[in-house]
């Protein structure tokens, strides 16, 4: 039967192409078809012959990935299908006979269990049943376009899930030109540790939505503990890595202070300015406070928390550098400040401190972030920064560093191990505590705290709709990318870092307390008893 089909296949590469498109004679369409059938863009079945199932199919994959399609498909083409897919299907991609569709991430289209028809017989023999927003293949819920799982869900994730997205993320620390490597240092700061046992601790790695937890308290490691064995699909252990975006922002803001100690910068009220391709834009001008702040005003360009501009749809991470949007007026070209300047997050922001920083720093900056990461904090394993990436150069090739800050390609993201996101915390503990230079930076960033204007949460979660409260919904105030000011925890010096699916850091100076927890899903473990109570009473209670 294989040897047929292959004879098929073959014989139908050799038929003509329908004239939907001017296709090379050396793309062997049937392999393309078969990469995006499995990877739900529904091509037709899988036959050789270019028609308009095809076309559309690498019309919705390249708007997907930002790559334009001009009506001409050749080599280069194929092998951009081909290479994306092989990354994906490397994690748990679902394969032709199991891929019918993948719903819309929008949280709250009412989709309840109705089975769904085939879309095609060749491509697929099973009928399965939607779930609210998802796809279960083989227990894995399928988010489309999504490398990471959802915010609110109306659930937990399952554990196939949760590994399935963990794989994804784990993959994209390989792509160099969407990467940046810190190297570890040969000194690697060692923690004491009395480790203590604690049943809550024992069911929240068992069942919710943690990958990680770690307690420090004045100079020791209390609680240190991962999910039991089995749990996931993959193993989980000190080299791991845990994905940050947001907490990279309040790393982003620590890299700044120390710009700013050794003279790249001259403090937190200078202004932007001799940013060349920036002259243009709305952050031209204004001091860095507005936008540690989160005041730049530019929610009239990119949505409060959202990563997409509102009037091209780009996304502004895994695309291209900030030159891009500089440069096209329908982004950020001709802008200037929304006079709406209340906080507003904004993920753009962060990216542009994070390049505003490189440009600074200029040719030192390779050495400079060395240097932070290597001889003051010691990380124990390679750090890993995310970058846009370089347009013409291949994922698995790093640009230089010159070029990057060039086109503006720094991102806030970060990859880090769990111990390692510990050295982060303990640096600025102690840079604190010591009334360093950086400490005296963070100090005047907490002087300058605003308020974040949400309603504050109950502890209890009683006024949720779904999960549990978190450290976002618990801070009154904001200073220069991190949370301040947590409800229950009243004129205690507390700088709390927030990133997407469940990464906290609380970092109680007073106390010389930290809680560091990397997490699968956001709202879907028990904030106050591993966050809260440590911090508030020394121990979880």
């Amino acid at each position: 039967m294989k040897k047929l089909l292959s004879i098929f296949i073959t014989l139908t590469l050799l038929m003509p192409h329908a004239s939907f498109a001017e296709v090379d004679k050396d793309v062997n369409v049937a392999k393309v078809q078969a990469m995006l059938a499995e990877l739900c863009y529904e091509p037709g079945i899988v036959d050789g012959a270019w028609g308009k199932k095809t076309e559309t199919a690498v019309k919705e994959f390249f708007a997907k990935h930002y790559r334009k399609y001009d009506g001409n498909f050749d080599v280069k083409d194929a092998n951009f299908i081909l290479s994306a897919g092989a990354s994906a299907k490397a994690f748990g991609s679902a394969s032709v006979k199991k891929c019918l569709v993948v719903y819309s991430d929008r949280i709250g289209n009412i989709l309840n269990n109705e089975k769904i028809k085939q879309i095609t017989q060749k491509v697929a023999n099973k009928k399965i049943k939607q779930n609210k927003n998802n796809l279960s293949v083989s227990g894995i819920q399928i988010f489309k376009g999504r490398t990471q799982i959802p915010s609110d869900l109306p659930q937990q994730a399952n554990d196939a899930t949760i590994s399935h997205y963990y794989k994804i993320g784990d993959n994209f620390l390989s792509y160099k030109n969407e990467t940046y490597t810190i190297h570890p240092s040969l000194s690697p700061i060692e923690f004491s540790k009395s480790i203590e046992q604690h049943k809550i601790i024992d069911r929240e790695l068992s069942k919710s939505a943690i990958f990680s937890y770690l307690y420090f308290d004045d100079g020791e490691v209390i609680y240190d503990a991962l999910p039991p064995k089995g749990r996931y699909s993959m193993e989980l252990n000190n080299s791991s890595y845990f994905q940050s975006h947001s907490m990279g922002k309040s790393i982003t803001s620590y890299l700044i202070g120390h710009a700013i100690c050794q003279g790249y910068i001259q403090g937190v009220n200078a202004k932007i300015l001799d940013w060349p391709y920036m002259e243009s834009t709305l952050y031209y001008g204004q001091p860095l406070i507005n936008l540690l702040n989160m005041t730049a005003g530019d929610t009239h360009i990119i949505k409060s928390g959202e990563a997409n501009f509102i009037k091209t749809g780009r996304n502004i991470h895994g695309n291209a550098p900030l030159i891009k949007a500089a440069q096209n007026p329908k982004e950020l070209q001709n802008t200037s400040r929304n006079p709406d300047t209340k906080f507003k997050y904004s993920n753009l922001t962060a990216d542009v401190l994070f390049n505003y920083l490189m440009f600074r720093v200029g040719e030192d900056f390779e050495k400079f972030i060395k240097e932070i990461y290597q001889e003051k904090i010691r990380i124990e394993y390679p750090v890993i920064l995310a970058m846009n990436p370089i347009e013409g150069v291949s994922r698995h090739s790093s640009p230089s560093m010159k070029t990057r800050i060039k086109q503006g390609a720094g991102v806030y993201g970060i990859s880090a191990t769990r111990y390692d996101y510990l050295r982060i915390a303990k640096a600025i503990l102690d840079d604190w505590n010591n009334d360093t230079c950086v400490g005296k930076y963070l100090k005047k960033i907490y002087d300058k705290r605003i308020s974040t204007n949400e309603r504050l949460g109950k502890w209890d979660s009683s006024d949720r709709r779904y999960g549990k409260t978190d450290f976002f919904f618990q801070s009154r105030n904001y200073a220069g990318q991190f949370y301040t000011d947590v409800k229950g925890l009243k004129d205690r010096f507390i700088l709390v870092m927030i990133g997407a699916n469940g990464q906290q850091i609380v970092i109680d100076m007073d106390g010389k307390k930290i809680v560091v927890i990397n997490g699968a899903i956001e709202k879907y473990y028990d904030t106050y008893k591993l966050g809260y109570e440590p911090i508030k009473f020394g121990r979880i209670r």
